[in-house]
């Protein structure tokens, strides 16, 4: 489990939002990346509802909220080795999350 970007549950949520659409961009949720966030989300101190809110976005299949690009860029490493710790989590890391990764490195600044 990486370890949280930041000591700021907001900062954390919006980060968790990210890892969401890495997850996510396979259009496939394993459920070891799903174990993965809803065990993410508690220990980096994601408010519940916003817990709640994401995991029924995931579980309905509906469109995930987008995450706050700006206050992420702030902390861009620590969002990326979180994004890369999501990916893996699976055991396969396939062509199109790659090609996501390289698209979150650029909107970070990377």
């Amino acid at each position: 489990m990486p370890p949280a970007p930041s000591s700021d549950p907001t900062f954390n949520a919006e980060a968790l939002k990210l890892l969401l659409q890495v997850a996510w961009s396979d259009d496939v949720l394993e459920p070891q990346e799903r174990d993965f966030v809803a065990k993410l989300g508690p220990a980096w101190h994601v408010p519940d509802l916003v817990m709640s809110v994401l995991l029924d976005h995931l579980d309905r299949g509906k469109p995930l909220p987008q995450p706050n690009l700006a206050l992420l860029r702030t902390k861009p490493d620590a969002v990326i080795a979180a994004a890369e710790a999501l990916m893996a989590a699976d055991g396969v890391i396939d062509g199109v999350e790659m090609d996501f990764m390289d698209q979150v490195r650029q909107l970070l600044g990377r």
